[in-house]
């Protein structure tokens, strides 16, 4: 079972939490297909000016936080302009991600919730019941997989007696790979048997087999390489949470706790080189998504309202605004 909250003080709460788990468990992967949603933008929805069909790549898929009846949903803009108008589409969704012709919206209700996978009409053609808050969405780019991560007990990261459970979805198949608690994962030569880890925040390689993805055990988190073909994970970093694929693979962009805040830092796959990301100075919580190959999109509430922000990855130059009342971006190219 994947993620169960361990705290040397909250023992008695965690075995709750463990029971609750392994009841909702029984029926957890009764994913079925849904009636579609609307393939085009329901009336009222769309803001005033705003696009009535969905624009051509490349597009900027967001969480629309625009205020109106509009708000929540999954919306679409041009790339070229994302502060003009946008497709908004009547799927409400708390984190999104898209990539080959499919797409992930994940919706919370109360302290669970469920996983939406749509087409490029954003018709919905599979619903799988979540265990928790929503909180990491990942596509891949081949729309062949898909991951989320949820809060199996209703705290965040934040919080040292977190529990995630982290899914890969077989979007040809519509099923789910094995739980990742079952695959078998080294570091160095040592295979990895503890009983404390959490997974969390997949990027998914364009190879079709490989993913990267956060290990947290005794405390620290670290970079892990997965197979898709061999159910396989092996350990390559400490210190490195949700990370996120460059799109020439070449770099890891993720963040690392300083303190009681996250920095965003960049790591070089080939060398194993990291360094700061200069621009940005606040704590983001965030699974970043990379704008190109030398820009980072994430979200950050801020006196000007919840936008999302870019920042060069090589560079001093400050961050600022890139798109206004957006979050949780995702890039169709």
């Amino acid at each position: 079972m994947t993620g169960t909250a361990r705290s040397g003080r909250l023992v008695a709460f965690a075995a709750v939490v463990v029971v609750a788990i392994a009841i909702v468990g029984v029926s957890l992967w009764r994913a079925r297909p849904s009636a579609p949603a609307a393939a085009t933008t329901p009336e009222g929805v769309a803001p005033p000016g705003g696009l009535t069909s969905m624009p051509p790549a490349p597009v900027i898929a967001v969480r629309h936080l625009a205020p109106g009846d509009g708000w929540s949903a999954l919306a679409f803009a041009p790339l070229a302009a994302p502060e003009g108008p946008r497709y908004v589409t009547s799927l409400r969704c708390e984190r999104i991600h898209v990539g080959g012709g499919r797409g992930l919206c994940l919706q919370a209700e109360g302290l669970a919730g469920r996983a939406l996978v749509f087409d490029s009409q954003q018709a919905v053609q599979l619903t799988v019941p979540l265990t928790g808050p929503p909180s990491r969405a990942r596509v891949s780019r081949d729309g062949r997989f898909a991951a989320f991560t949820v809060f199996e007990s209703g705290h965040s990261y934040a919080d040292d007696t977190f529990s995630t459970r982290t899914t890969i979805l077989d979007l040809e198949r519509g099923t789910p790979l094995p739980d990742l608690e079952t695959w078998v994962t080294r570091q160095g030569e040592r295979r990895v048997t503890r009983q404390d880890i959490n997974y969390w925040g997949v990027t998914f390689v364009p190879d079709g087999r490989s993913f990267y993805a956060t290990l947290a055990f005794g405390g620290t988190p670290y970079l892990v390489e997965g197979d898709l073909v061999s159910r396989e994970m092996r350990v390559l970093a400490a210190k490195v949470e949700c990370p996120s694929l460059s799109p020439d693979g070449r770099r890891i962009a993720f963040k690392r706790a300083e303190g009681l805040r996250w920095r965003l830092w960049v790591r070089e796959l080939a060398s194993g080189v990291e360094h700061v990301v200069g621009g940005e100075t606040r704590s983001i919580d965030d699974q970043v998504e990379w704008l190109d190959d030398g820009r980072l999109l994430y979200q950050f509430p801020s006196d000007d309202g919840n936008n999302l922000w870019v920042a060069d990855v090589d560079g001093p130059a400050p961050a600022r605004v890139f798109m206004h009342e957006a979050w949780s971006p995702a890039i169709l190219r």
